[in-house]
């Protein structure tokens, strides 16, 4: 009798394959809530800021009760801005902060507060670029251009060009010409959509200065990167969490996009209003 051959296993999708559908998946909601904004942007941010920073305490191996607590604290700040303003939100922000510090463990107090202020303040500053009167909207779409190119563009480059390495005691695998692709994506990508953004509500900016500013976005967006696998790798974990199939967590997907809206957001306040209308 032949023998029989043992079935086949079913066919993976390749890490590359995965991280794309699962992009696939997001984007449509994510695009929606930009569109919307409002109370539905401010949620889905609410849902990041709070998913985040409980995959920052899981790095240090603060669990329970306290840790969701902390988790939900932080969610409240993008919501909070739509219901009371920026300035209430900030006096908040502060005090959440220093809470965190007087009732978070004394071995990771400091982290624990840095990561918590971190994230809240950035996801806060998304949902007030968001809320802009003109641009919002289009200024949240360049965000995520220079974010989402830097990280693609960087990742084909490097893996192309090769060469030395960025950073090999913090993120092995980056080296300076996925840094210089990533720049040149952003820079690119980013006077392509200000090109095709001309025109909307008084936008006539500068193609140029544009791309220069998106490159410099491109390398805080980079550092963000860095800053966030500096973290990891004390705590010897690869992955901030598993929530998002190819991708690991929210802190992995997004570490840029804090870094950077934190730059946008600085901008804004020293320019009176998005860089896209003084650019």
């Amino acid at each position: 009798m032949a023998q029989q051959s043992a079935p086949s296993s079913p066919p993976t999708l390749s890490p590359l394959m995965l991280r794309i559908v699962s992009a696939a998946v997001m984007l449509p909601v994510v695009l929606l809530a930009v569109w919307l904004g409002g109370w539905f942007f401010g949620a889905l941010l609410a849902i990041c800021a709070g998913v985040m920073y409980w995959e920052w305490q899981g790095l240090c191996g603060q669990k329970g009760a306290l840790a969701n607590g902390y988790a939900l604290i932080s969610g409240a700040g993008p919501i909070a801005l739509l219901a009371v303003g920026s300035k209430p939100v900030l006096i908040g922000w502060a005090l959440a902060t220093l809470i965190v510090f007087v009732l978070g463990k004394e071995t990771r107090r400091s982290f624990l507060t840095v990561g918590f202020s971190y994230i809240s303040l950035a996801c806060i500053a998304i949902v007030w670029i968001r809320e802009f009167d003109l641009v919002g909207m289009e200024t949240v779409i360049w965000l995520g251009v220079v974010v989402v190119m830097t990280d693609t563009c960087a990742y084909f480059t490097g893996r192309t060009l090769g060469g030395p390495k960025l950073a090999p005691s913090i993120s092995p695998k980056k080296t300076w010409s996925g840094l210089i692709g990533g720049i040149a994506g952003a820079s690119v990508a980013s006077a392509i959509l200000v090109y095709a953004f001309n025109g909307i509500n008084g936008l006539d900016p500068n193609v140029a200065m544009v791309a220069l500013v998106s490159g410099g976005l491109a390398i805080v967006a980079q550092i963000g990167d860095l800053a966030i696998s500096k973290a990891k790798r004390a705590y010897g974990v690869k992955d901030s969490s598993n929530i998002i199939p190819g991708h690991g967590g929210a802190l992995d997907r997004f570490d840029g996009v804090l870094s950077a809206s934190l730059a946008i957001a600085l901008l804004s306040l020293f320019g009176g209003g998005s860089p896209l209308l003084w650019l």
